[in-house]
């Protein structure tokens, strides 16, 4: 009977060891399982719109209830081509967007260098003041911008929107090169000068390779934002300077969502490759700067 009993309290002690192994093996399936739930909501929940835009611009037959068309087809790009005069809006765009970092570049690297390098007084109010483009709606920009390129002839003009999409942009690039510039170590500068170096030659041969990275950055998500930006360009355009995201407007307008789908996956294009040249060439710890403390 005593061994009975001592078998039966050691079944009872095992069971009570292996209870809180099994529990803690549920709980860790369960938090993996509730993780990879909520990332695939998330992932449909992004990807989901982007689907739909493709889907409608490459099928046909898409509508009531169906999951898919009827049919898959090319013609709402050829339509996009003849009937929105594709070539035109991308000329147009690209041109616009051109400018655009043209002029953002040249005004935001200067001033990002002062604000990085020099002794600015009321540095912070004067980067508030910087960035508020960016904080405020960009309805009640595009009103006075507006008003004002009515008065210089700036309305249905190439430079003309450029001009109002560089709003937006000039403090992408203040920010990013300001960050940039005040990663370079000073003494890589103080070095270049006690050699010798010119202003002009320690600009472009030290500089220049330094802060490229950051530089890039600036260029590409100014270049995504001129190219994608609407409500500027809606109060600044005219019948020789429509772009791709004014037809897009037009087109949905009109009725033609198909086409106006073709375009907007069009769009999707110039984001998609920034995007791979963010993640497989401009590192984060290079567009701060990395060469402080060497």
């Amino acid at each position: 009977m005593s061994g009975l009993a001592a078998a039966s309290r050691g079944a009872g002690a095992s069971a009570s060891s292996e209870s809180p192994a099994r529990m803690e093996r549920i709980a860790h399936s369960t938090r993996r399982l509730l993780v990879y739930t909520v990332l695939l909501a998330f992932s449909l929940y992004i990807v989901g719109p982007f689907a739909a835009i493709l889907v409608n611009a490459f099928g046909q037959g898409w509508f009531g209830g169906r999951w898919l068309p009827e049919t898959w087809t090319l013609k709402w790009f050829r339509f996009a081509r003849t009937v929105a005069d594709l070539p035109t809006l991308m000329t147009n765009s690209l041109t616009i967007a051109g400018l655009a970092i043209a002029i953002s570049l040249a005004v935001g690297i200067p001033t990002a260098w002062a604000m990085a390098k020099r002794r600015v007084r009321a540095r912070a109010l004067l980067m508030a003041l910087i960035l508020l483009p960016r904080m405020v709606p960009p309805i009640t920009i595009a009103l006075g911008v507006s008003r004002e390129f009515y008065g210089f002839h700036l309305v249905d003009t190439h430079l003309g929107i450029a001009l109002a999409h560089s709003i937006l942009i000039i403090p992408l690039v203040v920010l990013i090169m300001s960050a940039t510039f005040e990663g370079l170590d000073d003494r890589v500068l103080e070095a270049a000068r006690v050699c010798g170096a010119r202003w002009t030659h320690t600009s472009w041969y030290v500089i220049r390779p330094l802060v490229m990275p950051g530089l890039l950055a600036a260029t590409l998500f100014g270049f995504v934002t001129s190219l994608n930006e609407f409500t500027l360009t809606l109060l600044t355009y005219g019948p020789r300077t429509v772009t791709l995201t004014v037809e897009t407007y037009v087109q949905i307008g009109q009725g033609f969502t198909t086409i106006a789908s073709a375009l907007s996956a069009i769009l999707l294009v110039p984001s998609l490759i920034l995007l791979v040249l963010i993640q497989n060439h401009i590192k984060p710890e290079n567009v701060v700067g990395g060469t402080k403390g060497i």
